[in-house]
């Protein structure tokens, strides 16, 4: 199996990656094998999503699949470079719509650890304020580290299924200041309907994410 199929492999079976100890590209036959197995996945995580799923887009998923295998390399090869990053991290160049964000979230869901476990580089770390970016540019996959892109956040609450995901990882993360913002309070509320004080024990939202009642 190729090294970015084996890295996948291991991250969804149990979160252990091992990576290159130097930069490489990645081959065209090794894209292509990682291609299927990304859309393999795709099958299988869909079926847990709420509503129907965006239909699986390759190119982010792939590009979402090398992103994080990189920025795993930049955290523990810290010989390079800003430099080196900004040739092997490159952003999606293409449309951020809601089949981008759901296939890059295939890879991306895994940020939050990642920028946990990098949270020992320092604050001014040029991986880490890229990552900071990256979460804010895909909030459905990097909730929690930054505050979301205006525009990233509304594509993502524009797809019915990927809203109702959205709210019940601020809910899982109890992103309490999250919830309460303007667009997010109603969604947290039907969410939660009369269950609240289950689904969001010691300090429960309560009244302050209930939309008003009519006069």
């Amino acid at each position: 199996m190729s090294t970015l199929n084996q890295f996948l492999s291991d991250l969804w079976k149990n979160g252990q990656v091992e990576v290159a100890h130097e930069l490489k590209a990645f081959s065209s036959e090794e894209l292509n094998e990682t291609q299927l197995v990304l859309q393999k996945s795709y099958e299988a995580d869909q079926i847990h999503l709420p509503g129907t799923a965006p239909t699986f887009a390759a190119e982010p998923a792939l590009w979402a699949a090398q992103y994080l295998y990189r920025a795993i390399q930049f955290i523990l090869l810290r010989h390079l470079d800003e430099k080196n990053m900004q040739v092997y991290m490159l952003p999606w160049p293409g449309q951020l719509n809601a089949e981008a964000v759901y296939a890059a979230d295939l890879s991306l869901r895994h940020l939050p650890a990642l920028f946990s476990f990098a949270k020992g580089l320092s604050p001014t770390d040029p991986l880490l304020l890229e990552l900071k970016k990256t979460a804010s540019t895909w909030p459905f996959s990097g909730l929690g580290i930054a505050e979301a892109a205006p525009d990233a956040e509304a594509v993502l609450l524009s797809h019915p299924a990927l809203a109702i995901a959205y709210t019940d990882r601020i809910i899982a993360k109890r992103l309490k200041v999250k919830a309460q913002q303007d667009h997010i309070r109603p969604l947290i509320a039907a969410a939660l309907g009369d269950h609240a004080h289950t689904l969001w024990p010691n300090g429960t939202p309560n009244t302050s994410l209930t939309p008003p009642s009519t006069p």
